[in-house]
């Protein structure tokens, strides 16, 4: 609290509606007061350079704290540790650029960059599915990971906080813009506004693509049930550390039809596993195909193979498994036969 209230005195003096409003705590009233005031004017070109990503970077402990724990807000994933997710900024840089930022001093652009209000978590693939669109342009796009992964909460409080933060900075909106901020606004249960928080005991199920890479045992805990989970583990799950299958864990906090459970994969007498039913389809061969195509483009663009590239070039690529296409290419630093977790 001391360091929202802090941060906004040092904006008051550049922008008067900041003075003393502490924005998390606007309620639905109030943004549509703050929406309604929002200057409208068409998006312009920026060609200032880029601020150093130090301005949010280790931010992280402070942005679990805001969600009460390691929470992605805008799908509900919760997840073991860091490597998971990115921060994202909640108005994109670029987009603030041309709303109004371009022009002002590199402090007051680096103070925006790592502004906590305007920061969050977000698994890779949602980030660069949401990259520099504004609201307008991500709700009318034909396809997005981003608008497609949203919960109906963080769907409000996305927008609840673009408004606050535009607010804060004295940024405009485009007219198709705030027309969509309006609409998405007045749909919003009354407490949807407000930050996503992680839940106490919530009801965990496992990622399908971190599933996929756990040991197949009997003795693996089932993700759904955290009494089953021995304390020692559940403290590592909240510290990040690692243990043989919590560090590939990563789960959801609402319990979801299609969810998987762990099955003991039958033993032959030499002890290994029996191999798979060649009837059922492989669960993975959508992301044979994405990485295929994702290491063609790749080096059609003569751009390196990295998790940050593959990130933005390649949306469709989920956590890369050992064995599969892209793993070659990529180091797996902490071996736990997955690489890129972010995505």
């Amino acid at each position: 609290m001391v360091r929202a209230i802090a941060c906004g005195l040092a904006l008051a003096a550049t922008n008067p509606s900041a003075r003393g409003q502490d924005h998390e705590l606007w309620d639905k009233p109030r943004l549509r007061v703050a929406l309604s005031s929002l200057s409208v004017a068409p998006e312009e070109d920026c060609s200032v350079s880029d601020v150093d990503s130090s301005a949010w970077a280790g931010r992280h402990d402070e942005i679990a704290e805001l969600h009460v724990g390691l929470l992605s807000a805008y799908d509900g994933i919760t997840f073991p540790n860091f490597h998971y997710v990115q921060i994202e900024h909640i108005v994109a840089r670029n987009e603030a650029d041309e709303s109004g930022l371009c022009d002002r001093p590199v402090e007051a652009r680096a103070a925006f960059a790592g502004d906590l209000l305007n920061l969050t978590f977000a698994p890779g693939a949602l980030n660069a599915s949401k990259g520099d669109l504004d609201a307008h342009e991500l709700m009318a796009a034909e396809s997005s990971i981003f608008r497609d992964s949203l919960t109906p909460h963080a769907k409000c409080w996305w927008i609840a906080q673009s408004i606050r933060v535009k607010d804060k900075y004295g940024l405009s909106v485009d007219r198709e813009e705030k027309a969509t901020m309006r609409s998405i606004l007045e749909d919003c249960d009354d407490e949807h506004v407000f930050r996503p928080v992680l839940a106490s005991r919530a009801d965990w199920v496992f990622r399908t693509a971190f599933l996929q890479a756990l040991p197949v045992a009997s003795d693996v805990p089932q993700c759904s049930d955290q009494d089953s989970v021995p304390t020692a583990d559940r403290l590592q799950i909240a510290s990040g550390l690692a243990s043989p299958y919590v560090s590939e864990m990563a789960c959801l906090p609402y319990v979801v039809p299609s969810r998987r459970s762990v099955v003991e994969t039958p033993k032959t007498e030499t002890g290994e596993g029996t191999p798979p039913n060649e009837s059922q389809p492989d669960p993975r061969a959508g992301q044979t195909e994405a990485q295929r195509a994702c290491i063609l483009t790749l080096e059609e663009r003569e751009i390196s193979k990295t998790c940050g590239n593959v990130s933005e070039v390649c949306p469709a690529v989920e956590p890369i498994l050992e064995g599969e296409r892209l793993y070659e290419f990529l180091r797996d630093a902490d071996r736990d036969r997955i690489v890129c977790e972010s995505l």
